[in-house]
């Protein structure tokens, strides 16, 4: 191997030992180890005319635009309204006023940003358990694994699925028609298993006549603002399902829906600069950069050999990569490692392995992320608020012991679903 693809492939081990065991700054460190590798010129292909090709800005036009919009709608108190209005239609049944509570989390994070559900919902978690003195632990672990399997099933329900979409050209509808029913099974198996914590006694009933209290329509505070800006969400999500129809790529459709609420609300871009999630964005713009130098190097087609004998073994390849995501991505995280594998299964179903492998590294993925903290950066917030609730840390283990029967039912179904479409699928 040449001197500059060794150094290159150092840099990018770096960069993944500090996505996995760094702190803080992540994404300038990722990026500015990203532009040492161009900078260098370590990989060919890697200059200004060609970052284009490199970078999907498809992909982060439509993370820009959706965080633009959604910040906006946020500010309506919608989300609020709606946690009060389950609440009091859950009544004294609390466990459907947390099935209700899910169901919200399941929809919202599948068209929105799964950070910013957890952002909305954990206050409305916190104050059913206070209220009820309730252990807030179990109630946020399940908003957080909810929050994952519900953006599972589009594809800009979760940023693994934006990548995943953007490596293997897989539309919206694409996502809705093979994730829809693995999300639904993944959604009640999960409540089912935290049902025991929704037991209460007769005092905690009447401490839940306390929520009843509430009035949801002050949490609207901007009702103009909410129509106009809930209706060009509307819009867009129905235009992301048209998209193959009108020919516009998402981010195009994204974009223009952010620019509609902006001038809506008199807004210049410096106005809304400190709303965009700009460390998301230049911190996958780094991973892009890094993924191409890997495939440069040649440590993509190097998995791929790895997994290309199992091409006349159907089942035996299915149980083999769906263990191997299942595995690897809780500690690699969502997008760091779906950069990393999505390409080597791209090479895959180019070499002959069926197109539904797509879909089993899809489900494996998505799942997988519920496993660890690491495994997506919604957990990780997640669990800085819940240690902030509770007074004392919310350790790597605590989380895990938790989070592992959910991931392991979740994950077993899952395989027995990324067969089916495997066997039936091609």
């Amino acid at each position: 191997m040449e001197i500059e693809k060794i150094v290159a492939l150092l840099i990018v081990i770096l960069a993944y030992y500090y996505i996995i065991f760094g702190k803080k700054y992540k994404a300038p460190i990722v990026f500015g180890l990203a532009l040492i590798v161009a900078a260098l010129k370590l990989v060919e292909g890697l200059n200004p005319d060609n970052i284009s090709r490199v970078v999907d800005f498809n992909t982060l036009g439509l993370l820009a635009g959706m965080t633009v919009i959604v910040e906006f709608l946020k500010k309506t108190g919608l989300f609020q309204f709606l946690s009060i209005r389950i609440i009091k239609i859950g009544g004294k049944h609390f466990f459907w006023t947390i099935v209700g509570l899910m169901v919200l989390v399941a929809v919202a994070s599948a068209f929105l940003d799964n950070l910013v559900t957890i952002i909305l919902i954990a206050p409305m978690i916190f104050l059913i358990s206070d209220t009820l003195g309730l252990n807030p632990i179990p109630f946020l672990m399940l908003t957080i694994i909810i929050d994952n399997i519900g953006g599972m099933s589009t594809l800009i329900g979760s940023p693994l699925n934006l990548v995943l979409g953007s490596v293997s050209g897989l539309g919206f509808n694409d996502f809705i028609k093979n994730m829809g029913f693995i999300t639904i099974i993944s959604f009640v198996v999960v409540l089912l298993l935290f049902k025991k914590y929704t037991k209460v006694n007769k005092q905690i009933l009447e401490k839940l006549e306390n929520l009843r209290d509430i009035d949801e329509k002050k949490a609207i505070v901007e009702p103009k603002s909410l129509k106009f800006t809930l209706s060009v969400f509307l819009v867009v999500i129905f235009l992301f399902a048209l998209h193959n129809v009108v020919e516009v790529d998402l981010s195009f459709i994204a974009l223009l829906g952010a620019v509609a609420v902006m001038l809506y609300h008199k807004k210049e871009f410096n106005d809304i600069s400190k709303e965009i999630d700009w460390d998301t964005l230049f911190f996958y713009a780094g991973l892009y950069i890094l993924s191409y130098a890997l495939e440069e190097i040649g440590i993509t087609k190097l998995l791929a050999g790895i997994f290309m004998p199992l091409l006349a073994h159907k089942l035996l390849a299915t149980f083999i990569i769906f263990g191997f995501v299942s595995i690897s991505i809780p500690w690699l995280s969502a997008v760091p490692g779906t950069l990393i594998i999505a390409p080597v299964i791209k090479i895959l179903v180019s070499s002959g392995f069926s197109s539904q492998f797509w879909w089993v590294y899809g489900i494996s993925a998505n799942l997988a992320t519920n496993l660890t903290p690491l495994g997506a950066v919604q957990n990780i917030v997640g669990v800085n608020l819940l240690s902030k609730e509770i007074g004392r840390n919310f350790g790597f283990g605590e989380y895990m012991k938790w989070a592992f029967k959910p991931y392991l039912l979740t994950s077993i179904i899952g395989l027995g679903y990324a067969l089916i479409k495997v066997y039936v699928g091609g």
